[in-house]
């Protein structure tokens, strides 16, 4: 799961930059984080700390502090849907136009398809806003990179998806710093939303 840091941004009520996210677990993110450092040595790019190494199920963008229960209520009916799963990442590429290098999936598990297809309905469906691209699962491995970085097929980085959590993001002068605000587990029923 991802770090929990103090709360970013002002404390005046003003809105906060919102995604949902799965963290990998121990092993994955020691392997996510060699890769990560060898892609960023390779690009002469910059890989991000082994705790901000994270998939992006769905980016809100600013969203005000007062809906964030609502995306409480969200997160937990979804995640109640789908069985935990094993994600495998078994390639590296980038994005060509902003100097990115990523490692992701040659096939997605279908409970990660019915996971962001759940999401992204229910977003909708209460007026929150979404990315329109077609989603690409993908862990962000270095940033800035001044070289091409390698593209195909890498040693398999596999980790057990338990749950889903909603996170904040604020941009610092060392990189962006995320801040769990819910997280909760796939496949359990709760009844009151709240997160475990």
């Amino acid at each position: 799961m991802s770090p929990t840091l103090p709360e970013p941004g002002p404390r005046n009520g003003a809105p906060l930059r919102i995604f949902f996210a799965l963290w990998p677990d121990a092993g994955a993110r020691d392997a996510l984080s060699a890769l990560a450092r060898d892609t960023a040595a390779q690009a002469r790019g910059r890989a991000p700390s082994a705790g901000n190494l994270h998939l992006t199920l769905a980016f809100l963008g600013d969203v005000a502090a007062a809906r964030i229960a609502a995306l409480h209520v969200l997160g937990s009916a979804v995640a109640s849907a789908v069985p935990p799963f094993t994600l495998t990442l078994d390639r590296v590429g980038a994005f060509g136009d902003g100097g990115i290098a990523w490692a992701g999936t040659s096939a997605a598990p279908r409970e990660l398809e019915r996971l962001v297809q759940l999401l992204g309905g229910a977003l909708a469906q209460d007026g929150f806003p979404t990315e329109r691209r077609a989603f690409h699962p993908h862990v962000t491995l270095a940033r800035h990179c001044r070289r091409p970085a390698g593209t195909g097929t890498a040693a398999p980085v596999a980790w057990s998806v338990e749950g889903i959590t909603l996170n904040a993001s604020e941009r610092s002068p060392r990189g962006p710093r995320y801040c769990e605000l819910g997280a909760w587990p796939l496949g359990l029923r709760t009844t009151d939303g709240g997160a475990t």
